[in-house]
């Protein structure tokens, strides 16, 4: 009576230990990585603090409170790569300001606002952030221009202008690759990440504030050398 029990038993075990060696072969390989990112190699000595503005739609394919929603997962990844300490400018306070409650990098600026952010928020550089393309059903994507400008004057330090597609296998792999391994939940992270959009930015949020200036390596002090008597 205990055979077919076992057996039972044992032909689980081995379904679900099969199972599990595609999701981990899956992720191997190489993984999408960001090209179009131009700046300084290291992070400008005299930038210590940045005003981040609210995300602006340009796909055309958001509601307001969609929009809204990727505010804080940018700033979460721009907090978790640590260059400088951050300053967002909430929707309500940006719209006091200037009448609208985002920014586009590329348009026409509102009169002296870079010298408004300048003085209310102490920052010597403001980051814009406009989201350029989203596909919000499976395979999700999401296309967005991330561009750090000087305050007051807005000259452009660091720019970077990304489109991570899920169809694509690498970026698909980096994508589950970043949820596994950032994962404090129970359940498959990786196949989460490609049905959550959410999720998806977090990823490539993350992969590209990764790649903003790192800061640069002091030189370690030379101790005078004694003469000789």
């Amino acid at each position: 009576m205990l055979r077919p029990a076992l057996a039972a038993v044992t032909l689980f075990a081995l379904l679900a230990g099969c199972s599990s060696v595609p999701r981990k072969l899956e992720d191997v390989g190489p993984v999408y990585s960001p090209k179009n990112v131009r700046g300084p190699a290291t992070w400008p000595a005299a930038l210590q603090r940045v005003a981040v503005l609210p995300a602006h739609d340009i796909s055309g394919d958001l509601t307001r409170e969609n929009l809204a929603s990727y505010d804080p997962v940018w700033q979460r990844s721009l907090g978790a790569a640590q260059r400088a300490e951050l300053v967002p400018v909430a929707r309500p306070r940006l719209s006091i300001w200037t009448g609208r409650d985002s920014i586009s990098s590329t348009g026409l600026l509102p009169y002296g606002l870079l010298e408004r952010i300048a003085n209310e928020t102490g920052a010597q550089a403001v980051l814009f952030l406009d989201l350029t393309s989203v596909k919000s059903y499976p395979p999700l994507a999401l296309g967005f221009r991330a561009r750090l400008a000087a305050l007051p004057g807005g000259e452009t330090i660091w720019i970077a202008d990304e489109l991570f597609d899920a169809a694509d296998a690498e970026t698909a792999r980096g994508a589950r690759r970043f949820a596994r391994s950032n994962n404090s939940t129970p359940g498959d992270a990786g196949h989460g990440v490609l049905q959550s959009p959410s999720r998806f930015s977090a990823y490539a949020f993350h992969a590209v504030s990764g790649l903003l200036p790192v800061h640069p390596v002091p030189t370690p002090a030379v101790a005078p050398t004694q003469s000789k008597r």
